[in-house]
């Protein structure tokens, strides 16, 4: 069975994330932009705010699985390294996937979900500002984003399983 270009499409799946770098650059000036109208002009910009947090949650939601991907995700060592072999530590790995990562991930697709669903429906806006945008679609990230985080973690799992077999 042939699993490895199976992992490398999830991959470069999660690899296009690392475009969110765009959402970052339109970020930096939103909030300079914003922060210039409101000390120099006297006045905030009236779509500063929510601009700013729309981009924002696009730019934490759309990298969970590239972090996951690069493996920057923090991490808690409950049993020093030193105290497991090469496949013990692949093998805790696996199990904590399986009993904290997938739970958590597909916990946030389902309610990520019934949420974004919720708000597509009433066609939700922000009142927090008087501009008042429709932030339905932001809330249509998190089922996107953690679907994607699963298929990663279907991958690093899938990893750490080879890797606790090919141990020596």
């Amino acid at each position: 069975m042939q699993i490895e270009p199976f992992l490398k499409t999830i991959d470069a799946i999660s690899r296009v994330q690392r475009l969110m770098i765009f959402p970052l650059i339109a970020l930096v000036f939103v909030t300079c932009a914003d922060i210039f109208a409101r000390n120099l002009l006297g006045s905030p910009l009236i779509w500063g705010f929510d601009v700013e947090l729309q981009l924002f949650a696009a730019l934490i939601t759309m990298c969970w699985a590239y972090t996951e991907y690069r493996g920057a995700h923090v991490r808690i060592t409950v049993v020093p390294e030193a105290l497991l072999s090469r496949r013990g530590q692949e093998i805790l790995s696996v199990i904590s996937y399986l009993l904290f990562l997938f739970p958590f991930a597909i916990v946030i697709f389902v309610q990520g979900f019934e949420f974004a669903w919720n708000s597509w429906k009433l066609r939700e806006i922000s009142t927090t500002t008087p501009w008042q945008p429709v932030i339905y679609h932001i809330k249509a990230m998190i089922p996107f984003a953690s679907f994607f985080l699963i298929l990663q973690l279907i991958a690093s799992t899938l990893r750490h399983v080879i890797a606790a077999i090919e141990a020596d």
